[in-house]
């Protein structure tokens, strides 16, 4: 998936620490559904229940193929979860197994069971009386996709009510038993932000009776919005999706990873990229925002490989592998050539630029669905050049 990468030190005005006394808000009856978009593309879906001592939901994802997973959550009269399971249930295949997660939750640790492919597993982790469940999933490069939105409910219950600092506390995820420290920002009355692995923020904006009204999580690396849609049956959808994938029509992977070799005066030029799509989005300044340095693709940072010294646009290169940024502006774009290599995407780190080369940017008639790299010429001298949506950004590459 496509990801931007923005420092959260910069959006930190206070930290403070949940206070495991603080008082919760009892559980108000509510049955709710939603679904996720990345682009045009219905990649997820939610449908929960909540009463005042339980939580249960059920939800799917569709990367590569469509996964149903069901979940309870038991509440004490504190507001605090004491008991959890979570299944998994693939619905056309794949690698995933069926999986049954249980957890118990009790004082200072919780005890978390897992049977899968016929083996039972028990083990304990330590925790602390204010942790709260979450769910996090998605495989492989899309691990992030869906957060479960029946499970920020159950948060938002018992989060202290102040606005504007930025709050850690501690949660538990389902699948795992594992705590994680969460932070998030009361930013109003009706906007609450989680943090997302420590690099973005999801948006979640409330109604006017204090329910979840949607997630805005397009400055994550999974660049998805999550809104009410009241009355659809999602296990309904998941099956017409399965269906889809059956037949061979499965969303597949969001981002292929593609790899290209060219020959410039008999020497190897290799670019390995992921390939997000455009799925009917607006690219420049929204996807990719303008002045801020882009990763040229998705997931892991692009790598350009050459046998021999280069120039790029002018500037000299020595033979190796290297990592390539952009960084787009409304005025043009740069060609970033970085020494780190063989990072995730979301680690960009400037002192390690080796060069920084203007590119030639025109605009395209058609938009591009798949975003694409490539080295094009004959003899020593080429072009590279990078496309997506309506934008082509060029530069000369020349063999010394």
């Amino acid at each position: 998936m496509l990801v931007l990468s923005f420092p959260l030190a910069a959006a930190f005005v206070t930290l403070c620490v949940v206070d495991s006394t603080a008082a919760t808000r009892a559980l108000a009856p509510d049955r709710s559904t939603f679904v996720t978009l990345l682009g045009r593309d219905t990649v997820a879906a939610e449908s929960f229940v909540r009463s005042e001592s339980r939580v249960e939901g059920d939800l799917f994802v569709r990367i590569p193929s469509t996964v149903h997973f069901h979940y309870a959550v038991d509440v004490g009269a504190n507001g605090m979860p004491t008991h959890s399971v979570l299944e998994t249930h693939p619905m056309a295949g794949g690698d995933v197994a069926e999986k049954r997660v249980t957890i118990d939750f009790g004082g200072d640790s919780v005890r978390v069971t897992v049977d899968s492919s016929g083996r039972h597993h028990t083990e304990t982790h330590a925790s602390a009386n204010a942790s709260w469940p979450y769910f996090m999933t998605g495989f492989g490069s899309s691990y992030g996709l869906y957060e479960s939105v029946g499970l920020y409910d159950l948060a938002l219950a018992h989060l202290p009510p102040k606005m504007g600092d930025t709050v850690a506390g501690l949660a538990v995820h389902l699948a795992t038993g594992q705590p994680v420290r969460r932070l998030y920002i009361r930013r109003s009355a009706t906007l609450v932000d989680f943090d997302y692995f420590r690099m973005a923020w999801n948006h979640v904006a409330l109604d006017s009776a204090g329910r979840i009204a949607s997630v805005d999580a397009r400055e994550t690396t999974e660049q998805t919005i999550t809104t009410r849609a009241d009355g659809i049956d999602v296990l309904e959808l998941a099956k017409q999706f399965a269906r889809r994938d059956r037949a061979g029509a499965s969303i597949g992977i969001a981002s292929p990873q593609r790899t290209v070799r060219a020959s410039l005066g008999g020497h190897l030029v290799v670019l390995i990229y992921s390939s997000p799509r455009l799925r009917g989005r607006h690219v420049l300044g929204s996807v990719v925002r303008y002045d801020k340095v882009w990763r040229t693709g998705a997931n892991e940072a692009t790598l350009i490989s050459l046998d021999k010294d280069v120039l790029i646009g002018g500037t000299l290169v020595p033979s190796g592998t290297y990592s390539l940024w952009t960084l787009p502006g409304r005025d043009g774009v740069q060609l970033i050539v970085n020494r780190q290599r063989l990072q995730w995407g979301t680690e960009y780190h400037p002192d390690q630029d080796l060069a920084r080369i203007p590119m030639t940017a025109t605009t395209a008639s058609t938009p591009r669905e798949e975003f694409s790299i490539a080295v094009n010429g004959a003899g020593n001298a080429g072009t590279l050049q990078i496309a997506w949506d309506t934008f082509v950004w060029s530069v000369t590459v020349q063999v010394k």
